[in-house]
């Protein structure tokens, strides 16, 4: 929403104010790195589309939701002079886990052979994030007011008055968990929590004289 531009006939004061807190997270989303390798490119699809059936058996009961499989690529490891060189076959699978079934999702795909886990990324609760989205919002007004009424001050003026604010869309950060940061155990409530930022460009009336009252305009 833009709205028309109210008079300022003292300083404009422009401040850029940025908040941050935290959601618990209900899911995790796996990134999974999925290899095999045979004495030909055929014999290496081979095992690759056999590791990834057992891999769909164990992560059946533990997903939410679909499996994300790209297709699969092929390379050659050692010369073409090599004789007993080898052919790789690779995929990736990634998808959503419950909190609860975090650790025995770790547990199920470390067995497996030519599985790596390549991270885990925590997944905030949508109704959460928009609760903490609006206290960020009324925390970055506060600060973003009380820094003006300080600047205000400090040149002698008296009134402070809002005039515009420019909204940077709040994003959710997921941070990647690190495997071997939990050895002795895997808990969820350990893992990072998904961090929310919120950036607003604030624009302020710094007078003293009587102003025409006019909107403010939100961008």
């Amino acid at each position: 929403m833009q709205a028309d531009e109210p008079p300022c006939s003292g300083t404009v004061l422009q401040l850029s104010v940025a908040e941050q807190g935290t959601t618990s997270a209900v899911r995790f989303r796996f990134s999974l790195a999925l290899m095999a390798e045979g004495s030909s490119e055929k014999a290496a699809l081979q095992q690759l589309q056999e590791r990834l059936r057992r891999l769909r058996l164990a992560l059946e009961p533990l997903v939410v939701g679909t499996l994300s499989v790209p297709a699969p690529s092929t390379h050659q490891r050692g010369n073409q002079v090599d004789a007993d060189r080898q052919h790789t076959a690779s995929t990736g699978v990634s998808g959503d886990v419950k909190r609860s079934n975090y650790n025995a999702l770790i547990e199920a795909v470390g067995g497996l052979p030519g599985v790596r886990l390549q991270g885990l990324t925590s997944q905030a609760d949508a109704s959460e994030a928009e609760l903490v989205q609006q206290r960020l919002t009324v925390a970055a007004l506060r600060r973003g007011t009380a820094e003006a009424e300080a600047m205000a001050a400090a040149i002698g003026v008296a009134r402070v008055r809002l005039l515009r604010i420019n909204r940077q869309d709040a994003m959710v950060r997921p941070r990647a968990i690190a495997l071997e940061t939990a050895r002795s155990g895997f808990r969820p409530g350990e893992a990072p929590k998904p961090a929310q930022t919120l950036r607003l460009q604030l624009d302020y009336c710094l007078s003293d004289g009587s102003e025409g009252k006019g909107l403010v305009g939100v961008v």
